[in-house]
């Protein structure tokens, strides 16, 4: 009887402990994801948003961020056309939360703005207060996806160094393998501490990504020794271009497709990885950014082939 007692003790002052952890204890930081590419046409926007959809799938709270800063193209491919966007917050008209649009799924997005210079030519002053804007939703999400711009300029770079995870997204060609080569110099160069994994896009087969990211993963070690992880592979997928042309993204439109099913892999496998340090969330990563953007100069760098001669 006393043993039972006991028990009924322990059972209730473990129920209590729980509640006051949840009451008490500080929200999970917003995971920020950051999706880029050496070089464009490789098909990271379409990337990022089938992520972005294939997390909202399994109930999270997912917002993407277009930060292809005056080209974007989430909206094209959607077929959307935002009311307001960035630019609208940049000059002060309107707030970041004024600017979300409603996308498939419950997904919510950011949208950029294409053609629009001003965008594609922040200065660090502007930025910042644009990332102050982005900061008020850390409570409201779980992650953060940014489709980044391709290259190394220093805006995307700033996303880059700043974020704990990054998806570079490349092709079997030579020239999109050479770009991703050059952005992973320039990560190592500033100390980049995110945890980098490649994607190998539009592959003829499973043992042709494997091949290609091997191949890369070795030239990475043998120059610049640093070792780079695979997150996956996206085969070369008709749907992907059927379901742009109904302005719809690939995992929603054709769920069982080989694409679809590969993000989907990606995805639970980021949803499994924990980094080695806790995640620092959506203000952290923007200290991060104004950090590298007030204390360093402009990003400039080779690309190298992969057989190691300069280009």
């Amino acid at each position: 009887m006393n043993d039972q007692a006991e028990k009924l003790r322990l059972l209730a002052k473990s129920l209590q402990e729980k509640i006051h952890k949840q009451i008490f204890s500080p929200p999970t930081p917003c995971r920020v994801i950051t999706v880029t590419s050496g070089k464009g046409g490789v098909g990271k926007t379409n990337l990022a948003l089938a992520l972005s959809l294939a997390f909202a799938m399994q109930k999270y709270r997912v917002i993407l961020m277009d930060a292809d800063m005056g080209l974007a193209n989430v909206d094209v491919i959607l077929g959307i056309v935002p009311k307001h966007n960035l630019s609208h917050v940049i000059r002060g008209e309107k707030t970041i939360r004024d600017i979300i649009h409603e996308g498939p799924g419950g997904l919510k997005i950011i949208p950029s703005a294409s053609g629009v210079e001003e965008l594609a030519n922040l200065d660090a002053t502007l930025l910042t207060k644009l990332l102050d804007e982005i900061a008020v939703l850390e409570r409201s999400f779980d992650y953060l996806i940014i489709d980044t711009g391709a290259g190394i300029s220093r805006q995307v770079m700033a996303f880059i160094l700043a974020a704990e995870d990054i998806l570079l997204v490349t092709t079997p060609d030579p020239t999109a393998l050479a770009d991703a080569y050059g952005l992973i110099k320039v990560f190592k160069k500033h100390h980049g501490k995110g945890r980098l994994r490649l994607i190998v896009n539009m592959v003829r087969s499973e043992q042709e990504g494997r091949e290609v990211a091997q191949r890369l993963a070795k030239v990475v070690s043998q120059f610049l020794k640093f070792e780079i992880d695979v997150a996956g592979y996206i085969p070369s997928d008709r749907a992907v271009e059927e379901a742009v042309r109904r302005n719809q993204s690939f995992i929603t439109a054709f769920p069982r497709a080989p694409a679809s099913l590969n993000v989907i892999k990606i995805a639970s496998s980021l949803g499994d990885f924990t980094p080695p340090e806790s995640p620092h969330g959506m203000q952290g990563f923007i200290k991060q950014i104004i950090s590298f953007l007030q204390g360093r100069g402009s990003v400039r760098e080779g690309r190298m082939d992969l057989d190691g001669r300069r280009a």
